[in-house]
């Protein structure tokens, strides 16, 4: 595992048809210096577009990854982001001259020879890695398992368990970025008899062939006789009835090659996080749907922690920030300062803080003296501050700009907040645009919800 951010030391270059689109691509990988990252560049018509390799940018995941940028796209990224993941290259120049680059034979190997041909260079600066320090988990309900799990190097296991006979369940563990060249870049794309002429119905697979997928048989006689006339291959009857289950004469570099395609697909996927990942992937009839929802949570992971390097000085399991963190990101100030700690925050879109309350509130001594509780007005302002967080950490500087609300809505109290009482305050994002924002809040006292609003708000400089 390389702990130095690396490049090129020059260009290289690969051209063929794209998977989907069809369309001719020459690609060019330039050296790029540290902190670069991997950004793909087209140039459409008169435009120069740079459309970086980041989670933000993916608007697809149909039978592939497909990033854009003011409505230009590069479709089918997965495969040449994990050839140069798998080579530990983190800055890179991509430049097409196509809306795809070339599927070549459908896996990583041929973007990985022309990068170990140009030369790696090892720069200065080191690797900012992100460390996952507790388990991670999505699930979604088409039966898709991923956990991601604490690992001091990046880890893969994958297991796919199609119900057709054709391929059944596969199972790859992937113990580190050391066997990824040999062991699983090698491996190609893939796809059902059955499913190639309703991908192609759909304008996918404009630009496939047996040279650059595997086709497992699937299907009967009558619908093998109709690929064999709409795709001009000849099907071996003989291989087939002796077992053979690929369409053409292509023969698998591993009896589970395509579950080492799919380590392969999460490979590319990740790269879409912006930094390597320590950790241990376990992943359950995954796609790429998944991966990139997968890469959301984590993202959130990294954005907090790299808000906490920033803002605090000290951690604990159960605090995202203490109170001098928060004084460094909210203005407010004794005696309006009425968020002591963060637990949790998932960024844009969910916070939970805490905020103590004591006797020794300014607000007690005159508000229903002998008889104290907190005002409703201050158990709001508490809500807005704790969401005031969640919409902060959304901007570069967060201590240079201030959170004004600009309207309460839906404002319930249900109970009295006592001297004594812990008030657990939740805000959850519902709408979000540029500096505004409508936010759910709510207040608990012992599981028992106290009061709620919604709040829209705008952020302003200071």
């Amino acid at each position: 595992m390389n702990l130095n951010q690396r490049s090129l030391e020059r260009e290289a270059h690969l051209e063929g048809l794209g998977l989907h689109t069809g369309a001719s691509c020459r690609v060019t990988f330039h050296p790029a210096p540290a902190g670069h990252g991997l950004i793909f560049r087209r140039r459409v018509e008169e435009r120069v577009v740079d459309i970086p390799a980041r989670i933000e940018h993916v608007k697809a995941t149909d039978r592939g990854t497909v990033l854009a940028v003011d409505g230009v796209r590069v479709h089918t990224t997965e495969h040449l982001l994990a050839g140069l993941a798998g080579l530990g290259i983190d800055n890179c120049l991509i430049e097409l001259d196509g809306p795809e680059p070339p599927i070549l034979d459908g896996s990583a190997r041929p973007f990985i020879e022309a990068l170990l041909a140009a030369g790696i260079r090892e720069l200065e600066e080191p690797r900012d890695f992100l460390s996952v320090d507790k388990t991670v988990v999505y699930h979604d309900e088409s039966g898709v398992d991923i956990v991601v799990v604490p690992s001091e190097e990046f880890r893969v296991t994958y297991m796919v368990d199609y119900a057709n006979p054709a391929l059944g369940t596969q199972y790859t563990s992937m113990y580190g970025w050391s066997e990824f060249v040999q062991e699983y870049a090698p491996a190609r794309t893939f796809c059902f008899a059955s499913e190639l002429l309703a991908l192609q119905s759909r304008g996918l697979i404009q630009g496939g062939s047996l040279d650059s997928a595997l086709v497992f048989l699937d299907v009967q006689d009558d619908d093998l006789s109709r690929l064999e006339e709409h795709f001009h291959v000849t099907v071996d009857h003989a291989r087939l009835a002796a077992g053979g289950r690929i369409l053409g004469d292509q023969q698998l570099h591993w009896p589970n090659e395509p579950v080492r395609h799919k380590v392969l697909d999460l490979a590319g996927d990740l790269c879409l996080l912006g930094q390597p990942l320590k950790a241990h992937v376990l992943v359950a009839r995954g796609g790429h749907t998944a991966h990139v929802a997968l890469v959301r949570l984590l993202k959130q992971e990294a954005v907090k922690k790299s808000l906490q390097k920033e803002y605090q000085q000290r951690l604990s399991a159960d605090v995202v920030f203490d109170i001098a963190a928060i004084e460094r990101i909210l203005p407010h100030r004794y005696p309006f300062l009425l968020v002591d700690r963060i637990t949790e925050l998932r960024p844009g879109e969910f916070v939970r803080g805490i905020k103590c309350v004591t006797i020794n509130e300014p607000f007690f001594p005159g508000h229903f003296p002998g008889h104290p509780i907190m005002p409703g007005v201050l158990i709001v302002e508490a809500m807005g501050q704790t969401g005031g967080i969640l919409l902060l950490n959304g901007f570069d500087r967060p201590d240079e700009k201030v959170v004004y609300f600009t309207s309460l809505d839906k404002v319930r109290f249900r109970k009295p907040v006592k001297p004594g009482d812990q008030l657990v305050l939740e805000c959850t994002m519902l709408k979000q645009r540029r500096g505004m924002c409508l936010m759910e809040g709510k207040a608990f006292v012992d599981g028992q919800l106290v009061t709620s609003a919604e709040m829209s708000a705008m952020v302003v400089d200071k």
